[in-house]
C-alpha cells in the first residue's frame, strides 16, 4: 500500500508541476517521496515499478497538449522518459547502499541532470520536458541558469528533493550531508534575491500581437488582395502600438502570407506602418511555394533581414528547409521562431554576439501556451536579454532577462490580441553564455565518478 501511495504521489506532484497546472513548488517535492521509498527496504522491482507509473503519470500532460500529434511521436518519447527516470532512482538506490553519504547527495541530482543533458544532444525536440522550466514561474529560484544554464536549476530541483528524502532517513553521521544540501539550496535562493535587486538597466518599449481572425483569413487567401488584407490587418495594429510609443513589435508565427510575385505589395502595409513611427517589426511570414517558415525584420529605414527556422516540429514541419543563418540584427538585437528557442546551444551561440533584446514569433497548440512560453524565458535568463514573443493559439509576452514577466496576455479565438509595455533591456552575456554547458558535463563526470566509487564499496551504509 506505501508503494502505491508513494507512486500516485510523486505521479500528481509530476503532473501538476510540470504540466498544464503550473503548481511549480510541487517540482520540488515530487522526486522526494520515490527516493525515500528507495532508501529504505522496498523491493527493487517495486521501487522501479512505482517510479516508472510516478513518471508516466506525471507526463499525462502531453497527451492533453499534443493531442494532435501522431502517438509514434509521443509515446517513445514518454516511455523513455519514464525509463530513464527509473535508471536515476536506480542509482540513487545503488549509491546509497555501497558509498558514503555525501555520494549519495549527489548521486540523484548529477545523474538526473546529466541524463536530460545527454538526451537534449540527440533529442529534435530540444530540451522540451526538462524539470527545470517546471519553476519559471518563481524568478528567485531560476537565476542560476545565467551562470550555469538551466542545467543547474534541474540540479538543485533534484538536490533539495534528495535531500529532504535523506534527512527523513537520517542518522547521525548523516546530518551534515543533509546540512549541506539544504545550504547549496539556500545559497541559491540568496543568490536569486541578490541578482533579481540589481537595478534594471536602459529599457525600450515594446509590442507584440496577435490577430486570430486574420490567421485565419490567411489560411484561405489565395489572391492578391486577400494577402494584402492579412497585411493591412498587421500594419494598422502596428501603428496603433506605435501610437503607443512602442519602438520594436513583434508578429507571430506564419501570421503573413509571403508569395515571391507579390512581395512588394504584402510588404508595402508594413512598411508604411514601420517608416513613419521609426518601429522596428519583426513579422512572422510562411510561404507555400516553395515552402518556408521565416520571419522578417523591416526597419524604420526600409531595410530588411530575412531568418529561416532553424529547427522545424518534427512531423509537423517536415517540408520546411531548416535555416543556417544566424537571426543576429546587430545593436544587440536578434530574432529567432518559435521552436528555436527550445535549443539553447542554438540561442546561446547568438546571444554571444550580445544580444539584449530578442523577437520572437511563435505559434503554440492551445494549452500548451505558458508550457512553451516559458522555454523561450529560460533562454533569456541563461543568456542575458530580454523577450518579446507573439504566439498564436498561445501567449503574447514581454519578459526581462531575469525571467519576470513584464506584460503577458493569452490571445483570444478571434480579433486583435496585443500587449505593449516597458520592458527593461538584458544586460547581455552572461557566464553561461560564455562558458557553456561545462556545469552539464560535469554532472554527466560526476556521475561516471561516482558510479565507480559505489561499485567499488558494495557495502551497506545504513541512515
Amino acid at each position: 500500500m506505501i508503494v502505491v501511495l508513494v507512486a500516485l504521489l510523486s505521479g500528481a506532484m509530476f503532473y501538476l508541476s510540470q504540466g498544464l497546472d503550473n503548481v511549480w513548488a510541487l517540482a520540488w517535492f515530487a522526486p522526494a517521496p520515490l527516493l525515500w521509498l528507495a532508501y529504505g527496504k522496498t523491493p527493487l522491482w517495486q521501487l522501479l515499478v512505482a517510479s516508472a507509473v510516478a513518471a508516466l503519470a506525471g507526463s499525462i500532460y502531453v497527451f492533453q497538449a499534443y493531442a494532435m500529434l501522431p502517438p509514434l511521436v509521443i509515446v517513445p518519447a514518454v516511455v523513455l522518459n519514464a525509463a530513464s527516470f527509473c535508471f536515476a532512482v536506480w542509482f540513487a538506490r545503488c549509491v546509497q547502499r555501497h558509498a558514503s553519504p555525501l555520494a549519495t547527495l549527489f548521486a540523484f541530482p548529477a545523474c538526473w541532470t546529466a541524463i536530460e543533458f545527454l538526451a537534449e544532444l540527440a533529442s529534435p525536440n530540444g530540451t522540451y520536458g526538462s524539470l527545470a522550466y517546471s519553476t519559471m514561474s518563481a524568478p528567485v529560484l531560476i537565476q542560476c541558469a545565467s551562470l550555469f544554464g538551466m542545467y543547474a536549476v534541474t540540479f538543485l530541483i533534484c538536490l533539495f528533493a534528495n535531500t529532504l528524502a535523506m534527512s527523513m532517513r537520517a542518522q547521525g553521521q548523516t546530518l551534515f550531508t543533509v546540512g549541506v544540501g539544504f545550504g547549496l539550496c539556500a545559497a541559491n535562493v540568496v543568490f536569486g534575491f541578490v541578482r533579481l535587486a540589481q537595478p534594471q538597466p536602459d529599457a525600450v518599449r515594446v509590442a507584440a500581437l496577435v490577430d486570430e481572425t486574420a490567421m485565419a483569413r490567411l489560411g484561405h487567401a489565395r489572391t492578391l488582395p486577400e494577402a494584402v488584407a492579412v497585411s493591412e490587418t498587421y500594419a494598422m495594429a502596428l501603428q496603433r502600438a506605435a501610437a503607443q510609443g512602442a519602438e520594436f513589435a513583434v508578429t507571430p508565427e506564419g501570421g503573413l502570407l509571403s508569395v515571391p510575385p507579390w512581395r512588394t505589395a504584402i510588404l508595402a502595409p508594413l512598411l508604411a506602418a514601420s517608416k513613419p513611427t521609426g518601429m522596428e517589426v519583426i513579422g512572422g511570414f510562411y510561404q507555400r511555394k516553395p515552402p518556408a517558415d521565416f520571419a522578417l525584420a523591416i526597419g524604420p529605414d526600409g531595410a530588411m533581414q530575412r531568418y529561416d527556422k532553424r529547427h522545424p516540429v518534427p512531423v509537423l514541419e517536415d517540408q520546411f528547409t531548416p535555416g543556417r543563418v544566424s537571426g543576429w540584427l546587430g545593436h544587440g538585437r536578434a530574432m529567432e521562431i518559435c521552436k528555436d528557442m527550445d535549443f539553447p546551444r542554438t540561442i546561446r551561440a547568438d546571444a554571444a554576439k550580445g544580444v539584449r533584446l530578442m523577437g520572437v514569433p511563435a505559434g503554440d497548440f492551445g494549452q500548451d501556451a505558458w508550457l512553451h512560453a516559458r522555454m523561450a524565458v529560460m533562454r533569456g535568463v541563461e543568456n542575458g536579454f530580454a523577450l518579446v514573443r507573439a504566439a498564436n493559439e498561445g501567449l503574447v509576452t514581454a519578459s526581462d532577462a531575469e525571467g519576470r514577466l513584464i506584460a503577458s496576455k493569452r490571445d483570444t479565438p478571434t480579433g486583435l490580441t496585443m500587449i505593449v509595455a516597458r520592458l527593461p533591456l538584458g544586460r547581455g552575456p552572461t557566464l553561461y553564455t560564455r562558458t557553456g554547458n561545462g556545469f552539464a558535463w560535469l554532472c554527466v563526470a560526476g556521475t561516471l565518478v561516482i558510479g565507480a566509487i559505489s561499485l567499488r564499496g558494495r557495502r551497506q551504509r545504513p541512515f
